[in-house]
C-alpha cells in the first residue's frame, strides 16, 4: 500500500519566481552579448501563451517557416511580458524547448499515475505522485518546477498534438538506433542472422527495465510509448503488490 505524498509542488516555482532580473554586464575583456538571469514563472507563462497563440493561427499556423514562427512568438512575448528583462528570439525559443521537454516528461508521469486508477485520489494527490515519480526518474534527482506551464498546456489540443509528434519522433529515433547497431559477428546463415536481431528485443521484453533504464527513457523526453512502456514495466511489480 502506497503512502500519501505531501510534496510541496509550488516550492520550486516560488523560488524560481523570486529570481531577480538583473543583467550581468560582461567585463571589458569578455567577448559576446549580455547575459540575463534565468526565466521566471511569469515569463514562462508568456512563452507558453505565445507558443499556443501562434500555433493556433487558423491562417498561418501550419504554413509558417521556423524563423517566422519564432519571430511572432517573440513579438507576442514583448507585447505581453510583465518584466523588464530583455529576451532575444533565440533565448525564447530555447526556453520553450526546455519547457517542452520537461512538461512532456511530467505529462508522461501524470498519465502513468492516472492509469493506475486509484480510488479516492484527488487531482492534488495525482500531482504529488507524478512529481515524486518525475524526481525519482530524473538523472540529477531534480524536482519538477514547471507546474505553472503544465497548467497552461495540459488541456490544449495543440499541446496534445505536439506530444503525439514527439512520441513519433522518439519511435523514429529508436528505429534508427536499432538499425545502426553493428552486429557482433557476421553469420553466414540467414536464420542465424534473424535470430540475432530478434534476440535482444525478446530478452528486453522478458525483463522489466530497472530504474536506470526508466530514467534514460524519461531523460530522452520522448513522452510517448517508449517512456510509458518503461514506466509501466518499472512499476508493474509495485502495482501487483
Amino acid at each position: 500500500m502506497e503512502d500519501n505524498l505531501n510534496i510541496p509542488i509550488t516550492q520550486g516555482i516560488i523560488s524560481e519566481g523570486q529570481q531577480a532580473h538583473v543583467e550581468v554586464q560582461p567585463s571589458r575583456n569578455t567577448k559576446g552579448s549580455k547575459r540575463t538571469k534565468n526565466f521566471d514563472w511569469k515569463e514562462d507563462e508568456v512563452v507558453c501563451s505565445g507558443w499556443l497563440n501562434v500555433s493556433k493561427d487558423p491562417i498561418n499556423g501550419a504554413n509558417q517557416s521556423r524563423s517566422t514562427f519564432w519571430s511572432r512568438v517573440h513579438a507576442f512575448f514583448e507585447e505581453h511580458k510583465q518584466t523588464a528583462a530583455v529576451r532575444t528570439e533565440s533565448s525564447i525559443m530555447h526556453r520553450w524547448l526546455t519547457i517542452q521537454s520537461q512538461v512532456n516528461k511530467y505529462c508522461c508521469c501524470y498519465d502513468k499515475i492516472e492509469r493506475r486508477n486509484q480510488s479516492g485520489q484527488t487531482i492534488q494527490d495525482k500531482i504529488s505522485e507524478a512529481s515524486k515519480l518525475y524526481q525519482g526518474l530524473d538523472n540529477d534527482n531534480k524536482s519538477f518546477t514547471l507546474i505553472h506551464c503544465w497548467n497552461i498546456l495540459k488541456e490544449e489540443d495543440k499541446w496534445k498534438a505536439k506530444r503525439i509528434e514527439l512520441a513519433e519522433l522518439e519511435k523514429l529515433s529508436n528505429k534508427k538506433k536499432q538499425k545502426s547497431r553493428p552486429r557482433d559477428t557476421e553469420g553466414t546463415n540467414n536464420d542465424e542472422d534473424a535470430a540475432k536481431e530478434v534476440a535482444p528485443e525478446t530478452e528486453a521484453s522478458k525483463r522489466p527495465p530497472g530504474v536506470k533504464k526508466a530514467k534514460e527513457a524519461l531523460r530522452r523526453g520522448g513522452g510517448g510509448d517508449a517512456c510509458m512502456e518503461a514506466l509501466d514495466k518499472m512499476w508493474s511489480k509495485n502495482d501487483s503488490c
